[in-house]
């Protein structure tokens, strides 16, 4: 695997460790929209946006400067610090969801 196939595959990941902290939470994860840097080409980055959003809704959540380091491959596990933006992210979003 090479670095850029190793880069994308970090931010498959991170999708993938969003909609996991979403379950956990109890959201129904097939309503949400999970991305990253959802504004840019697949040029490398050392910060990410990750956007999280309700679909069929104009609802949505953005967390910017992400450090790349924080969703690279490595342990298997969740980074701490990205698990709790996440997790305010999808906070916020829940709050805007209730209120629909």
């Amino acid at each position: 695997m090479d670095l850029d196939d190793k880069y994308q595959a970090s931010l498959r990941h991170a999708v993938e460790y969003a909609y996991v902290v979403a379950a956990r939470r109890g959201l129904d994860t097939s309503q949400l929209i999970v991305a990253m840097d959802p504004d840019h080409n697949s040029e490398a980055r050392w910060e990410h946006t990750l956007s999280i959003s309700l679909r069929n809704s104009e609802l949505s959540v953005r967390g910017d400067g992400i450090p790349h380091d924080w969703i690279e491959i490595g342990t298997g596990f969740i980074d701490p610090r990205f698990s709790h933006r996440v997790t305010t992210l999808l906070t916020e979003l829940e709050k805007m969801w209730v209120k629909l």
